[in-house]
């Protein structure tokens, strides 16, 4: 009972110095913690340090699992390091997407792939080159991506919540580009700060880190996952900058929907 107290003390500590929902727009009291990266999306879910965490509002917080374990499944179907990954492990995740996700668990199981060479670690060795199905952009990766973005928003200025009026921007490379050398490479090697979980000598940038950048009309973070492939994330203050862009794929976010596609 102790334990429980004492988390739900941590809980309520982290609510009242963080009292509005981070992911839409800051006019909706937070009641709940959304973790960003979630647990699942580790292996065994093995966090080597405390995942983010940001306050959010039940709607906002709800639905979170499906998208996120559809996240976690379609990285490591592409991971070129996690080549092991443990069977239990990953039984549980495909049971996991399949009972809360189905239409994403038929996406993938009849998702198409071909063997490649590459170079990892100055060894020569065969990966598997995914082909993703564009259904699980629109329906799961893209608005889970969203959400990292908005998090992360919070995270790393200071706690400000982004607005409704701007926009983000998600645009995925898969293990895919990276085998076709299409990659955002310079845009990456030009982003300022680096960002992981650490603990001591454990960290995560083998299956989750990032790096960003934050000026006052724009925002970059480029999340770099299971070693295999990249999320482009842009944050966009202008609107008139967005909207000269029709093909970009943006969300916003409000207090009446959430976190949604910009159509």
């Amino acid at each position: 009972m102790g334990d429980i107290r004492e988390n739900l003390t941590r809980n309520e500590r982290f609510l009242q110095k963080h009292p509005w929902c981070c992911l839409c727009g800051g006019s909706v009291a937070a009641t709940t913690i959304e973790h960003a990266p979630p647990k699942v999306f580790f292996i065994n879910k093995e966090v080597p340090a405390a995942t983010h965490r940001v306050p959010a509002c039940a709607r906002c917080n709800n639905g979170s699992g499906a998208l996120d374990q559809v996240a976690a499944l379609a990285s490591l179907i592409q991971a070129t390091v996690h080549k092991d990954i443990p069977d239990k492990y990953m039984d549980k995740l495909i049971h996991g997407v399949k009972n809360n996700a189905y239409d994403a668990f038929l996406a993938i199981a009849n998702g198409s792939s071909s063997d490649v060479l590459l170079r990892v670690d100055g060894k020569v060795d065969s990966f598997s080159k995914v082909e993703i199905n564009p259904i699980l952009y629109t329906n799961w990766l893209n608005p889970w991506a969203a959400k990292q973005a908005y998090a992360l928003y919070y995270l790393h200025s200071d706690g400000e919540i982004l607005p409704p009026t701007s926009r983000v921007l998600v645009q995925w490379y898969t293990n895919e580009h990276v085998v076709d050398e299409s990659t955002p490479d310079t845009l990456l090697r030009s982003l300022r700060h680096y960002g992981e979980l650490r603990q001591g000598v454990k960290n995560s940038e083998l299956q989750y880190s990032y790096k960003w950048q934050l000026d006052k009309e724009l925002g970059c973070f480029i999340l770099m996952l299971q070693d295999s492939h990249m999320v482009m994330l842009g944050i966009i203050h202008n609107t008139e900058q967005s909207e000269a862009n029709p093909d970009w794929t943006l969300f916003s976010t409000n207090a009446e929907r959430g976190i949604h596609l910009v159509e």
